[in-house]
């Protein structure tokens, strides 16, 4: 049986785990506490550690996302899609980005409640 990925979140909390732990540990040691404190292989532990080796302050977490259909004008849409061409972004950052700047406008905050 396959395992699921990581979500963006956990990948960043366990990276942010080994950052913590390399500070004081040998390498070693931190992969086998990474390894016990998330029930991972001993590769899947080794992964994180060098990521946080590389990055010893750690990484953003970010929010997950969930998925939200809406109905949109295909000319907004291929706007959209050049736009996310243009800049590199994905399609959802793009519209992401674009929501948040309305709620900005709309004195909201980017969670949807007043601010």
């Amino acid at each position: 049986m396959a395992l699921r990925r990581a979500y963006a979140d956990e990948y960043a909390v366990r990276v942010n785990r080994a950052a913590v732990l390399v500070r004081g540990l040998v390498p070693a040691d931190s992969v086998r506490a990474v390894q016990a404190e998330f029930d991972l292989s001993e590769r899947q532990a080794r992964r994180y550690v060098n990521v946080a080796l590389e990055q010893p302050d750690g990484v953003p977490v970010p929010e997950r996302t969930a998925v939200f259909t809406v109905r949109l004008a295909p000319s907004l849409i291929g706007g959209l899609r050049d736009r996310a061409g243009a800049s590199g972004q994905t399609l959802s950052a793009v519209t992401a980005e674009a929501v948040r700047g309305y709620l900005a406008g709309a004195g909201q905050r980017g969670d949807g409640q007043a601010g």
